[in-house]
């Protein structure tokens, strides 16, 4: 039963993205290449509104049954893990709740630490996950993430693409979370 809530993250990237796209739909005058999807909160239509709501909310949830997950089936061995995906989770619950603009959208930057957490699994899982795959992805996506992030940032982010490059971060980070969550359900101790 436990390693329900490690396989239940394989589908993060779906959880996400479905809700962003459907909302999108629903949006008026809302474009998914220019626009984050932060900004379908203030849209508005109602519907993309609580769309878009309804989906941070759910990814925090799987976010949150993720390190709740890591935590009961590994015990100490992944715990900075556990806490920092936890952490994530939360900074998504501000962003449903406080509108993109409010610094408590973000929580005051607080998830810029997600450009770690690949390296921080890498280090915690030591010689668990002997997969080089999972090494050289996790090295790539915690690289990525911080491309990324220092992009926006120093103000490098494409102004008119910002919404397609968010989209490529997101595509990383829940990407990475579902093929983590993955390899560690193809472990046998699981």
């Amino acid at each position: 039963m436990r390693h329900l809530l490690i396989k239940q993250a394989i589908f993060l990237p779906v959880i996400y993205f479905g809700f962003i796209i459907v909302a999108g739909l629903f949006a008026d005058d809302y474009s998914h290449f220019g626009q984050h999807a932060s900004e379908l909160g203030i849209n508005p239509s109602k519907i993309a509104v609580v769309l878009f709501k309804a989906g941070i909310i759910a990814t925090s949830l799987s976010l949150f049954l993720l390190a709740i997950g890591l935590w009961l089936n590994f015990k100490n061995k992944f715990t900075l893990s556990s806490i920092l995906i936890f952490a994530f989770g939360i900074t998504f619950i501000f962003g449903a709740i406080y509108p993109i603009g409010s610094p408590w959208h973000g929580f005051y930057g607080i998830g810029l630490f997600i450009m770690i957490l690949p390296f921080v699994f890498l280090y915690e899982s030591g010689t668990l996950l002997k997969n080089k795959a999972v090494h050289r992805i996790s090295i790539a996506a915690g690289f990525l993430m911080f491309f990324y992030l220092w992009s926006m940032i120093a103000r490098l982010d494409p102004i008119d693409l910002r919404g397609l490059t968010q989209r490529i971060f997101g595509i990383v980070v829940f990407g990475w979370f579902s093929f983590i969550s993955y390899h560690l359900l193809k472990m046998k101790k699981i």
